[in-house]
């Protein structure tokens, strides 16, 4: 893609398995992606293991790895094979934390960048916060092909806030993998094209689907909005990949005609942080 282009591939997984032949799914998924040229691939989260925070078990306090780790050789590896830079987000171990983490793979496996999810919800099918602390690396971004990236995973974008820091700090696009459920899936449309409109940007949400472990049903709908808010691409409801394509030129323009970045009013936001 020229400079200011990214195709992102989205995959949406059912990962009710076991985490080796879901990794070997993404293999196949990012080998695909790699052929038909995509720049940027995106898992869903808390790949490979099936949905573990559905209860509290300190057995799966097992499943964190550190960036050494199996699951991360295993990746590398797939992402070598596939030629392309790939977003895994996964469950890291850190000198005995616990994060809920999205690596950015480059074409070599070599790690990029990460981000550490920030808000963890605790509610029935979610105890994230049973299993890993929020995170410690606030809303940085990283830089491919002349575009600037954020991420944002799953509860974070429920709140705006870190959308739009990302989108003050530049982003053209906010990756958002997630977890969420069949019955909530409108809702989810809804607030990612909401943050997709208020910050100029796309986003991209990538979901896991189908039936895990007769457990709980994830409702897929992975989708790319533009800066207007609108569907330009989407898997449905059944495991798949997609392709969405990011122009920088359609965010300048976006941003030009609905300057809000430029019309907003910090000193009236103090009441957020209690700095009155």
């Amino acid at each position: 893609m020229p400079p200011g282009v990214l195709k992102v591939a989205l995959i949406q997984m059912n990962l009710t398995g076991p985490a080796e032949a879901n990794l070997d799914a993404a293999a196949a998924y990012l080998r695909e992606a790699g052929r038909q040229e995509a720049d940027l691939a995106l898992l869903p989260e808390l790949f490979p293991h099936p949905w573990f925070p559905v209860t509290e078990d300190a057995r799966h306090f097992a499943l964190a790895e550190p960036e050494t780790g199996p699951v991360m050789a295993r990746i590398r590896e797939a992402v070598r094979e596939s030629g392309i830079t790939v977003a895994v987000p996964t469950y890291e171990r850190d000198a005995g934390r616990r994060f809920n983490t999205t690596y950015v793979l480059a074409p070599t496996g070599d790690i990029l960048f990460k981000y550490r999810k920030n808000h963890i919800p605790y509610h029935p099918g979610w105890f994230e916060k049973y299993y890993y602390e929020p995170g410690n690396l606030g809303f940085p971004v990283f830089h491919l092909n002349g575009l600037t990236i954020g991420i944002q995973t799953c509860w974070d974008n429920l709140f705006p806030e870190g959308s739009r820091i990302l989108g003050q700090k530049g982003a053209h696009v906010i990756l958002a993998p997630r977890g969420t459920g069949d019955a909530t899936r409108s809702r989810w449309r809804t607030a990612l094209a909401a943050n997709a409109l208020a910050n100029n940007c796309y986003v991209v949400g990538v979901n896991r689907v189908g039936l895990e472990g007769g457990a709980y049903q994830f409702g897929g709908d992975s989708a790319a909005f533009d800066p207007d808010g609108g569907v330009m691409a989407e898997c449905g409801v059944d495991p798949g990949m997609t392709l969405a394509v990011i122009d920088s030129r359609v965010v300048d323009r976006s941003r030009s005609e609905w300057p809000f970045h430029y019309d907003r009013r910090p000193s009236l936001y103090r009441e957020l942080t209690g700095e009155l």
